[in-house]
C-alpha cells in the first residue's frame, strides 16, 4: 500500500507543476503578444503623423512657388 502512495505523489504532482508551468509560460506569451501590438500601433500612428506633416509641409512649398 505504501508503494501505491509515492506513486500518486510521483504521477500527480509533476503534472501539475506542467500545468502551471505551461499557464505561465502562455500568460508571459500573451502580455507580450499585447505589447507588440500596442508597440506597433503607436509606430503607425507615429508614421501616419510624420507623413501628414511632410505632405503639409511640401503644400506650403508649392503654394509659396506658384504664389
Amino acid at each position: 500500500m505504501d508503494k501505491y502512495q509515492d506513486w500518486s505523489k510521483v504521477l500527480i504532482e509533476p503534472a501539475s507543476l506542467n500545468d502551471a508551468r505551461l499557464f505561465s509560460l502562455e500568460s508571459r506569451m500573451h502580455e507580450e503578444e499585447e505589447i507588440r501590438i500596442r508597440e506597433y500601433e503607436f509606430v503607425r500612428d507615429l508614421m501616419k503623423k510624420l507623413i501628414y506633416s511632410l505632405e503639409q509641409s511640401n503644400i506650403e512649398q508649392i503654394d509659396g512657388i506658384l504664389g
